[in-house]
């Protein structure tokens, strides 16, 4: 067995100098595009045509040649004749010359010879004419037919997060399936003597098993595979025989509780038999018994067992490996916003703290109201929006300071 270490680790270099250099990757998937969202592309893909792919109007009113407009006032129109009418899915088939205009909703085909639209709210057409009642330049209110995307440019990027926009571009191109990375499965290992199923009757000394199931709604909010086990003993058998179903089953095992200093606590024991420890501690409140460690393809983390050190661990370590390893660029915990703290809030821990807070906004500035408590209770779990930081080695944030803070919601 290798030798035990303890290093409490700052943050910023779990993210340098292990997570950016993690060479775990799952591997790709084919799918529908328009079941991609969320996932991180596998591949550069480039548009294979212009789009719209046709010049088009952006408004309601009359394609013209700019120049025709250029003395045109509300004192002093100009006066065109209307030669026709762009109906939406059609090509107007003639040309315009100067002095003619064809009618155009929003999204029309621009006919040959214009070159600008001017808003019907500009104009007043009367027996077969146009007054026009104010100049237009070259260009104004048209889209170009590769302003979208022109072919040949890339749509997106190995690694990028795939949004609504993407899905849209791709879709547009007539691009139906895509490859991306495949979301890793984790597996979740509760452990502790003291520690049940939520559907069991228990006694003063046990506590039902609130961390795992948490996490799993977490996780599969984000579309991640979740595979629980059942509760284990503070037993170092059931450690290993535990982590070894996780190892074949999953890409990531997550021990829950089992990762603090004590007598019953084999976590760091069972993912040294695995494999390797990469840090075991880190110089965070709540959070700091985390353990980080992998074999030549799988990550196992050993969490703290208190909740808001769970929760808070997670966000800020656990997560953002499962998006590195699923091919994500832009993978560690992203700034919300600043707001302003509402109260003095010490730090005497020595480490990076993180205060769950509830924003509240006011007079045009966002406020942030921390929700104190022990890393043992759950409650302010549930009321916060976030959490604000303060950052290593400062040792209080004073009321009315501005912080930076982390939304859940932004994973």
């Amino acid at each position: 067995m290798k030798n035990r270490f303890q290093v409490f680790v700052p943050r910023s270099e779990v993210y340098n100098n292990y997570f950016d250099k993690l060479e775990v990757r799952t591997n790709f998937l084919e799918i529908n595009t328009e079941d991609a969202l969320g996932y991180a592309s596998f591949e550069n893909v480039f548009a294979t045509e212009n789009l719209p792919g046709f010049d088009k109007s952006t408004v309601d009113g009359y394609a013209v040649i700019a120049e025709d407009t250029f003395k045109a006032t509300r004192k002093t129109p100009v006066t065109l004749k209307v030669i026709g009418e762009v109906f939406m899915g059609e090509e107007f088939k003639e040309e315009i010359r100067s002095g003619e205009c064809v009618k155009i909703p929003t999204g029309g085909i621009l006919p040959k010879g214009a070159n600008a639209c001017v808003m019907v709210e500009d104009t007043k057409e009367f027996g077969g004419n146009v007054e026009i009642y104010k100049s237009i330049l070259p260009g104004e209110n048209v889209i170009k037919n590769d302003e979208d995307l022109k072919k040949g440019n890339i749509v997106l990027q190995k690694g990028e997060t795939i949004n609504i926009g993407h899905i849209h571009n791709l879709l547009s191109l007539g691009i139906t399936k895509i490859r991306v990375f495949r979301k890793p499965t984790v597996c979740i290992i509760p452990t502790g003597d003291e520690i049940i199923e939520p559907s069991k009757k228990r006694v003063k000394t046990q506590i039902r098993d609130g961390n795992s199931y948490a996490l799993i709604a977490w996780l599969k909010s984000f579309g991640y595979d979740v595979k629980k086990h059942n509760v284990i003993k503070d037993d170092p058998k059931e450690f290993l025989e535990a982590v070894k179903w996780g190892l074949e089953n999953g890409d990531v095992v997550v021990l829950s509780g089992g990762s603090s200093v004590g007598a019953k606590d084999y976590a760091l024991s069972t993912i040294e038999y695995f494999g390797e420890v990469l840090f075991s501690g880190v110089k965070v409140k709540p959070g700091k018994p985390v353990i980080f460690g992998k074999t030549n393809k799988k990550i196992i983390f050993g969490l703290p067992g208190n909740p808001t050190s769970f929760i808070v661990s997670s966000y800020l370590f656990l997560i953002p490996v499962l998006k590195k390893i699923s091919g994500h660029n832009d993978y560690l915990p992203q700034l919300t916003c600043y707001v302003r703290i509402t109260e003095d809030v010490k730090n005497t821990s020595g480490r990076e703290r993180f205060i769950f807070v509830k924003l509240e906004k006011k007079n045009n500035e966002v406020f942030a109201h921390p929700i104190l408590g022990e890393s043992g209770i759950a409650s302010p779990i549930k009321m916060a929006d976030g959490i604000v930081k303060i950052p290593l080695g400062k040792d209080i944030l004073r009321k009315n300071e501005i912080c930076e803070f982390y939304s859940w919601k932004n994973c």
